[in-house]
């Protein structure tokens, strides 16, 4: 006996029904995420609307990493191990990300991190500090730079975002669905390892770079309470053009890029070395787009061959 189509497709429901549950993840909750990730040199710092997750590391003239969109402060580890002998270290975890989790006012916009860096300094007095940022955190570090320019001493900026739209090049899955009105809220509750994994293989130039530790990793702080909801939040910020602060940058800029970046063009690099005076620009063959985390030891070289300039010349 034939099934009927009615017993087809509630067969197909139910079984639609079942893959769905099992693609479902649940909040990892605050205390445990940080319980795991949270380490001796972990601070927390209360400001405002968020309670803001940073590293202190080191000691010397301080320089301020800043991550870039699904990513952490654990990006920065492998600059950070060699930084940390010669600079005192600050990485933050940018509300809606990492063991910061979302802020209070599910406001994620280029000025409102910019202004949440400037209470973060003046929160801990620093006067004026060295500033990376990776993507994200570089397209907030230029825009700090412009706006403080009293405040950095020495700006680097790695693949930073900005002059591209995010519709118009290739970014992975969940950043696609993030956008779409009709399936971005099922990122809220689908998101499977192998999502994760996809995307990380897309910022990486070579796959073999990278192991399964930083994809737990990764899955697990997106999984934390209410990062998800705040990365929604985040892929559907529509920031007010910044390109024009780039003019106004006066500390000296070195920038990084990845040759096989497959999210953000090399073309744009061009754009940031004639728009900031001055800038240096440094690629790295095989290399994609956050290669201070697929390379560390070239990249942290190179950045610290740059910081230590200013000390070169006073000595001789």
């Amino acid at each position: 006996m034939k099934p009927n189509t009615r017993t087809i497709l509630l067969a197909g429901t139910l079984l639609l029904a079942v893959a769905t549950a099992l693609l479902i993840r649940a909040d990892i909750p605050a205390n445990e995420l940080k319980a795991k990730y949270s380490t001796p040199s972990s601070r927390f710092l209360q400001l405002a609307e968020v309670n803001l997750h940073y590293r202190d590391e080191g000691q010397g003239r301080p320089i301020v990493l800043l991550h870039g969109t699904g990513a952490s402060l654990q990006t920065w580890d492998g600059w950070a191990r060699e930084m940390r002998k010669s600079h005192r270290v600050l990485r933050l975890d940018l509300p809606g990300f990492g063991l910061t989790g979302p802020n209070a006012t599910d406001t994620y916009t280029i000025r409102y991190y910019a202004e949440l860096l400037l209470r973060f300094l003046d929160s801990l007095q620093l006067d004026k500090v060295h500033l990376a940022g990776s993507s994200l955190g570089g397209q907030i570090a230029y825009d700090f730079a412009a706006a403080h320019p009293e405040r950095v001493q020495k700006l680097i900026l790695i693949s930073p975002t900005g002059i591209t739209n995010a519709n118009d090049k290739s970014i992975s899955m969940p950043f696609r669905l993030a956008q779409m009105p009709l399936l971005k809220h099922t990122l809220r509750y689908i998101t499977p390892r192998f999502i994760v994994e996809k995307s990380l293989q897309e910022v990486y130039g070579d796959d073999s770079r990278l192991t399964a530790a930083t994809i737990t990793l990764s899955h697990d702080m997106l999984l934390g309470a209410g990062n998800r909801q705040a990365f929604i939040h985040r892929m559907n910020t529509r920031d007010a053009d910044n390109l024009q602060q780039l003019a106004r940058v006066q500390a000296p800029t070195l920038i990084l890029w990845g040759l096989a970046d497959a999210w953000v063009p090399l073309s744009d690099a061009s754009h940031f070395q004639q728009s900031i005076k001055g800038a240096r620009l440094i690629t790295y063959p095989g290399a994609g787009h956050i290669p201070m985390e697929e390379i560390p030891q070239p990249t942290v070289s190179d950045a610290l061959r740059f910081l230590q300039e200013e000390l070169a010349l006073q000595k001789e």
